[in-house]
């Protein structure tokens, strides 16, 4: 991989983690286009860069992060959101590895573009946030929580956006566009934090070696970074306004894209 090649991918990644279009199918979208091989020896790479885009959310969001962590309940359902996620990835995995094919990227894409098309509709445009003020991101209900969580389970598979699929949760269930952004943002922290966990004990166990240079791997957590703040400020604006439809005719163009592309 050159210098190049990293910035882009790490820009990708900053880009698309905040974007309801699944950061892991553009990476490796991105990676098909640039002709990098995909794979194990990558895998440091990919959690350098979700370290970018984390941070640049932690920044973001500080205000809420502090507001949730100072209250025992709020906490405690976001901590049961993370529930449906420990089956997904431990109990479930031959399916998640199976439905991780390459060729089903762009039908998950298309699933994605469906989910927003449906948050979308003029019925949920009355919505009212679930904590009662606008934009609120406490909870009120155990069982939304637990759709929000199963949903994001879901995004554990390549192409099912884990924005997109939570907040369209979210809508379904009567919250408003910037209360349902607010929760699944805050919501994604822990199970970046997570993720990165599963993947670091990975590579002390020597499943994966860090074997690129450290200027490629500085050069994606910098694009990650960088590119990740201007685009988690961007998706908040475009939440305060509801125009997701873009999004969704983007990840139908993306999906059939892709199955042209990767089919077979």
């Amino acid at each position: 991989m050159t210098f190049f090649e990293a910035i882009i991918l790490g820009a990708v990644q900053g880009l698309t983690e905040f974007i309801p279009v699944s950061s892991s199918a553009h990476l490796k979208l991105a990676k098909w286009l640039l002709g990098v091989s995909d794979g194990e020896h990558l895998l440091y790479f990919d959690l350098v860069c979700h370290s970018g885009t984390l941070i640049a959310l932690i920044w973001h969001l500080r205000k809420d992060v502090s507001a949730v962590l100072s209250s025992f309940k709020t906490s405690s359902l976001y901590a049961l959101a993370l529930f449906p996620l420990i089956p997904a990835y431990f109990l479930l995995k031959p399916i998640r590895i199976a439905a991780s094919e390459p060729a089903l990227l762009g039908y998950f894409l298309l699933f994605t573009s469906s989910l927003l098309f449906l948050a979308s509709k003029r019925f949920f445009a009355l919505a009212t946030s679930p904590g009662g003020a606008a934009g609120s991101a406490i909870p009120q209900k155990v069982r939304d929580v637990l759709w929000i969580g199963i949903m994001q389970a879901f995004a554990l598979i390549p192409g099912i956006s884990r924005s997109g699929s939570t907040i369209a949760a979210a809508r379904f269930l009567g919250w408003d566009w910037i209360a349902a952004a607010r929760f699944s943002f805050l919501l994604a922290i822990p199970a970046i934090l997570g993720g990165q966990a599963l993947e670091t004990v990975k590579l002390w166990k020597g499943f994966a070696t860090a074997t690129l240079p450290v200027g490629i791997y500085a050069a994606g957590f910098g694009a990650s970074l960088a590119v990740g703040l201007c685009s988690v400020r961007f998706m908040f604006r475009v939440y305060e306004r509801g125009r997701v439809k873009p999004f969704a005719w983007y990840c139908l163009a993306a999906g059939l894209f892709a199955i042209w592309a990767l089919h077979g």
